[in-house]
């Protein structure tokens, strides 16, 4: 059996473990690569090169030859926290490790990732997956980005919301995540001498349910999202409270077709996608998140959503 290679962190164990255990029982060998482990020295690695550019990596003792993989799973090999009350400093080490790191993904065949890297890192700008989503036929929100309030306040409405790209921001060496936040105009007027800069501003959409479609490969698990009033601007914050109903139903043909169509645009084989759905029926694109989180959906519905990955990675390991 073709060996299969997954590229994650010790903390998200609950999600890739799964997959591991069923692969292991249909009889291929997985290798894991944890990268908070590495980065910390809990986990031992090294990579050589020889003179005439023979490479050769090992990972706890075992050789791993990295060209003959068959398929592979970059599960967000995160380095988690390096243990340094500077967080400056950290960010700094962290991107020094990640560039070597990268080094080891471009080892592994473009063919045999589940989702590359390159495809990830270029997938993963939002208002260019705006413009992918409009090409495609999507119904997309009225978006606008500036470094002043003018565009903002002439070219969309009064109710706005705004996000940002990434989502992650670092104050006094703590990281916080940053979610989608509803803006009125008098909110814009108190805030009129601030930058909106780097801001996303969308127009605020009155929502009779949200969703969410998880794709991988041709497999597509479709949920419905139900909110309270208090988690409708970023059901994310209360997913797991009762302000958050989720529910397995089916959405329009061409919106499922339009994801497999997204995905290919990208060279992804697994993406999760937001849309929210007006009263009328109207279902709007929001992004998609070619690393999106699915683990409480299959515990909570019973979705096989890790099946679908480990179908995928034999289906990529055997081609």
């Amino acid at each position: 059996m073709s060996e299969i290679f997954i590229a994650s962190s010790s903390i998200d164990e609950p999600t890739y473990g799964p997959v591991v255990n069923k692969l292991e029982d249909r009889g291929h060998d997985v290798s894991v690569y944890l990268a908070d482990r590495v980065s910390t020295g809990l986990d031992l690695f090294s990579l050589s090169f020889a003179s005439r550019g023979e490479t050769v990596f090992t990972y706890n003792h075992e050789i791993i030859n990295l060209e003959d993989i068959g398929a592979a799973w970059y599960r967000q090999p995160n380095l988690i926290n390096l243990g340094d009350d500077d967080r400056a400093k950290q960010l700094s080490v962290e991107h020094e490790i990640k560039a070597l790191q990268d080094a080891i993904w471009q080892m592994i065949p473009s063919k045999a990732w589940l989702n590359s890297p390159e495809s990830l890192d270029r997938s993963e700008i939002k208002l260019g997956q705006l413009a992918t989503a409009g090409a495609l036929g999507f119904n997309v929100p009225p978006t606008v980005v500036s470094n002043i309030w003018g565009p903002i306040n002439s070219e969309l409405s009064d109710d706005i919301i705004v996000k940002m790209s990434r989502g992650v921001l670092f104050e006094d060496n703590q990281t916080k995540m940053v979610f989608t936040t509803r803006l009125s105009a008098q909110d814009r007027e108190a805030l009129d001498e601030k930058s909106p800069f780097p801001g996303i501003f969308q127009n605020y959409k009155d929502k009779s349910k949200e969703w969410r479609i998880t794709v991988v490969g041709d497999q597509i698990f479709e949920v419905a999202i139900y909110t309270s009033e208090e988690a409708k601007d970023d059901w994310r914050k209360h997913q797991l409270t009762k302000k958050v109903d989720f529910k397995i139903e089916k959405i329009d043909s061409d919106i499922r077709e339009k994801c497999i169509q997204f995905l290919g645009e990208y060279g992804l084989r697994y993406g999760a996608f937001d849309f929210v759905e007006d009263s009328e029926g109207k279902i709007t694109f929001l992004e998609c998140n070619p690393c999106g989180q699915y683990m409480w959906l299959e515990n909570t519905l019973d979705l096989p959503i890790s099946d679908a990955i480990v179908d995928e990675l034999i289906k990529i390991a055997v081609t």
